[in-house]
Order: C-alpha cells, then structure tokens, then sequence
C-alpha cells in the first residue's frame, strides 16, 4: 500500500498518489486544497490507488472548495472502481469528471 502524495506535474495537472485513507484523508484534504489554489485545473486521477467513499469524500471536498474560490477541478482518468462508486453515490454533479 502506498502513502500519498500530490504533485503538480509540468503539465499543470495536479497528480496525487498512494491511497487516501481515514488516517491521511485530512492531510490529503490540505495537500490538494493548497495545490488546486493556483486556479482552473485538471486533476489526473491515474495513480491514485484508493476507490472507496473517504477517496470520493476528499475528492468532493477538493471541488467544493475549490469552487467557493472560483476555481473549477477537473477529474481525469478514474479508476473503474472510483467511476461505479460515483455512480452509485450518485455524485457525478460533484465531480467534473472525464
């Protein structure tokens, strides 16, 4: 299991990594919030290895956030797993995914 990390790439999007869990969710929340501040920007979700609902928590939290400053996230490259969990949460007016 790998920790996480978040990373802007030289492509501007913003790459985390790992897994997001109970323990790190808060320091996750912070990471990305602090990178997202930079403005509109895509957020590839490629290596993100965790699908579960505190992943899609932290993930709505991101946009929220980010939209209340006038910055819109754009999700990419979902996990199959992180797609059905969407989905089923019926979350997809959250997410700008694609």
């Amino acid at each position: 299991m790998a920790a996480f990390a978040i990373e802007r790439g030289p492509d501007g999007r913003l790459r985390p990594t790992g897994r997001i869990d109970y323990a790190n969710a808060p320091q996750a929340l912070a990471d990305g919030e602090r990178l997202a501040a930079d403005g509109p920007t895509a957020v590839d979700l490629a290596a993100l290895e965790s699908s579960d609902t505190v992943t899609l928590g932290v993930l709505i939290a991101w946009a929220a956030r980010a939209a209340r400053r006038g910055v819109t996230l754009r999700y990419a490259n979902l996990s199959p797993d992180l797609a059905a969990l969407v989905h089923l949460c019926d979350a997809e007016p959250l997410l700008q995914a694609t």
